[in-house]
């Protein structure tokens, strides 16, 4: 039986198939996605978030290996960046091919007039996601707590996500110290605006 060896690190271009892989099967099945949904959906969301957000401050895809095989998957950013241009536009049309006109409209509007405006740094966590046949043995919550230590390191009053409420994501980040800010009612899921303050451990 062999040890498992765990390591985090920030990935590089080159592990960034593997990376999309994970979190577009982490994200399959997730109730933000129409009837049927299917893993090519899943699939273009994380490539068109990586894609979109790849030149935000601070920007940072980690990624967990064990004994060599990327295990968990994370990309973070600094909250309040908006993609312009061709980017942002490319951007909005893989969202309405992802979920339809209606939905994802629905969907940015009340997410974005509910969402706190503050002056404070925040580090926003936009995907997580672990490898199938290797949920359940702690390593989103290894994650979670080192991009708290590399939020602090880089000056950030807080990390903070939108989760639907229903997913065990949700359990697991108020076991981390996440508090709901806010909850937005959306047609398929109830979505919750989540932050971490970063002066506790």
């Amino acid at each position: 039986m062999s040890e498992y060896i765990d390591r985090i690190e920030t990935l590089t271009e080159t592990r960034r198939s593997e990376a999309i892989d994970i979190l577009a099967n982490a994200f399959s099945n997730h109730p933000m996605f129409p009837p049927k949904p299917t893993g090519r959906r899943s699939h273009l969301l994380a490539v068109a978030i990586l894609d979109a957000f790849a030149d935000a401050p601070d920007a940072t895809l980690f990624g967990i290996s064990r004994d060599g095989e990327l295990v968990c998957v994370a990309f973070a950013f600094r909250d309040g960046y908006t993609p312009r241009g061709l980017t942002l536009a490319w951007f909005l049309w893989r969202m309405v091919k992802v979920f339809g006109l209606r939905m994802y409209s629905t969907m940015a509007w009340r997410v974005k007039s509910d969402k706190s405006s503050g002056d404070e740094q925040r580090l926003e966590l936009i995907l997580l996601g672990t490898r199938n046949g290797c949920q359940g043995q702690g390593l989103g919550r290894k994650m979670l707590r080192h991009l708290f230590d590399v939020a602090r390191e880089r000056g950030y009053a807080f990390v903070v996500l939108e989760v639907a409420k229903q997913t065990p994501a949700f359990g697991l980040y108020l076991s981390e110290g996440f508090e709901v800010e806010k909850e937005v009612a959306l047609p398929t899921m109830a979505m919750c605006i989540m932050r971490r303050p970063l002066n506790s451990n």
